[in-house]
């Protein structure tokens, strides 16, 4: 089971509304070609339970791996330098993890090129264990990245899963 979907950059911030407040993730430091360009993610994790206590939330960037904060709303802010690939790793006990992958490369491209920062939003959804039948997700459940000719956002979603695998037998 495979679907994709390809959403412009207004009808992807016109997806998510939600409000609260956050704290912000510090990023490796950004490359000299692009100091202080950066992406700024804001996003909304959502549980059943509601329950954050027990989120983690890493940030894979440029080969070093972080913990970012989620509030107890489920508010995320992550600050991507530009020119870097990043992996979001969403876990949650109880839950099915998922996976973001974000790729800044393009994100001064077209009119964009005066801004120094650029705010994408977007929202997770924890799906339970117990609504999978034995399924996990096969890789990233989304891409996210910016058009190399005018710098819009692109958003792909994926949801291609596969039986989970099983734990081994314990042998006494």
């Amino acid at each position: 089971m495979r679907t994709s979907t390809l959403l412009s950059a207004s009808a992807f911030s016109a997806a998510a509304l939600f409000t609260t407040i956050g704290q912000a993730m510090t990023p490796p430091p950004p490359t000299s070609a692009n100091l202080g360009t950066s992406v700024v993610l804001t996003g909304w994790l959502h549980v059943d339970d509601r329950e954050m206590n027990d989120v983690v939330l890493e940030v894979e960037v440029n080969g070093t791996v972080r913990t970012a904060h989620v509030s107890g709303s489920g508010r995320f802010d992550i600050d991507l330098p530009a020119a870097t690939s990043a992996t979001l790793r969403f876990e949650k006990p109880g839950h099915v993890t998922k996976e973001v992958t974000v790729n800044t490369d393009n994100v001064q491209a077209g009119d964009f090129s005066a801004q120094r920062k650029r705010h994408v939003k977007l929202a997770v959804i924890m799906d339970p264990v117990r609504f999978m039948a034995g399924l996990t997700y096969a890789g990233p459940v989304g891409n996210l990245g910016f058009e190399e000719g005018g710098g819009c956002v692109a958003v792909a979603h994926t949801r291609t899963v596969e039986p989970a695998k099983r734990r081994a037998a314990m042998e006494f």
